[in-house]
């Protein structure tokens, strides 16, 4: 797994999943794949209210998604953490 927070808003984050979809061509009716990553407005996140998103690495290796990976990382819009960072960041959901 690898584990990723935006730190430049929403906006920014939206941009990436669209130009993402667009590379995938989501939506796609045959395999009902409405999107590549969560929408920004039920997407994790952190305490801060940064978007918080972990994902396969096999994702990652894809060509689209290593491609925007690169550049996203960077120009800053989004940040590499470690998996400790990204669990003790998200708010902790109480079990009832």
């Amino acid at each position: 797994m690898r584990y990723f927070r935006c730190d430049a808003g929403d906006e920014a984050y939206e941009q990436v999943r669209l130009t993402l979809d667009a590379a995938w061509g989501h939506p796609n009716a045959e395999t009902k794949t409405v999107t590549c990553i969560d929408p920004a407005a039920v997407a994790p996140r952190d305490t801060q209210g940064r978007i918080m998103l972990a994902t396969s690495e096999a994702f990652c290796e894809y060509a689209a998604s290593a491609q925007m990976l690169t550049a996203v990382l960077s120009s800053g819009v989004i940040q590499e953490i470690d998996a400790a960072t990204y669990l003790q960041e998200l708010p902790q959901i109480p079990v009832q």
